[in-house]
């Protein structure tokens, strides 16, 4: 097992996770409490949509049908069914919870 590191990069700060190959990244981002909208967890509503700037994420089978085509080519993607190919570095997902 290789665990790979998540980056988020917020205005003033970055904090660092890490998950196993297999972890779905919605699922480890909400384990250390990052406020991250979500709803359907199969990539059909797009609301946990999230900045990816650098690094590799995979789908697996899976398709993200709540992510447009210009989402995808402006770096966003849906964690709620995505994994770690390689490392990775976010942004703050563009919906938070409020708490």
């Amino acid at each position: 097992m290789n665990n790979k590191r998540i980056s988020l990069q917020q205005e003033t700060s970055e904090h660092h996770f890490y998950a196993a190959e297999e972890s779905i990244i919605l699922e480890v981002l909400i384990r250390h409490c990052v406020p991250i909208k979500h709803a359907c967890q199969n990539g059909t509503c797009g609301i946990c949509l999230t900045p990816l700037i650098t690094g590799e994420i995979d789908y697996g089978p899976r398709q993200p049908r709540g992510l447009s085509d210009k989402e995808q080519a402006t770096g966003y993607f849906l964690p709620c069914i995505a994994k770690c190919k390689t490392d990775i570095r976010i942004g703050p997902p563009k919906v938070k919870v409020h708490r």
